[in-house]
């Protein structure tokens, strides 16, 4: 009896606060094409890149750092687009971003979301500036594509990694 007392009073506040419990349906598969802490842009951004020449734009401007740049790969831009995050400049390498769903309504509209990483209390990060870029391809959307960011508190406890 306990138990379901309890219950009902997890959901009470749940209800009170508008707080939602909702599952993510990730039902568009996606693949990654880069992930980087080290790329070259320094501002904050989300945006879908649909065609090979913006593409390779993005591709040597998010290279800018590595020598020699990589060849820029080929993208069947008639099927994918390519959807990117980039976290911006941060202070330090415990910073990172990751698509790690994209979910499409029955319009064909996408949301792609985020996780973004940032350091909690006992971390030792590595003391360099990072540029965090998260590039993936997915199938062409028939609607529009928006970003959902959400940020993982990543807390090392006492003193390190764990």
């Amino acid at each position: 009896m306990k138990s379901v007392k309890t219950l009902f009073i997890a959901g009470l506040v749940l209800i009170l606060t508008g707080s939602v419990i909702y599952a993510l349906d990730c039902n568009v598969s996606f693949e990654s094409v880069l992930r980087t802490q080290m790329s070259g842009f320094g501002q904050a951004n989300d945006w879908v890149i649909d065609n090979q020449t913006d593409f390779c734009n993005f591709w040597d401007q998010a290279h800018m750092l590595m020598f020699p740049t990589p060849p820029c790969p080929d993208i069947d831009f008639s099927t994918y687009v390519v959807i990117v995050t980039a976290m911006g400049m941060q202070r330090n390498g415990c910073y990172n971003t990751e698509i790690y769903c994209i979910e499409e309504d029955q319009q064909g509209n996408y949301t792609v979301y985020v996780r973004d990483t940032v350091p909690g209390k006992g971390c030792f990060c590595p003391m360099m500036m990072v540029c965090p870029l998260h590039a993936v391809k997915a199938p062409i959307p028939t609607g529009t594509v928006t970003f959902s960011h959400s940020q993982f508190v990543m807390n090392c406890g006492g003193g390190g990694w764990k």
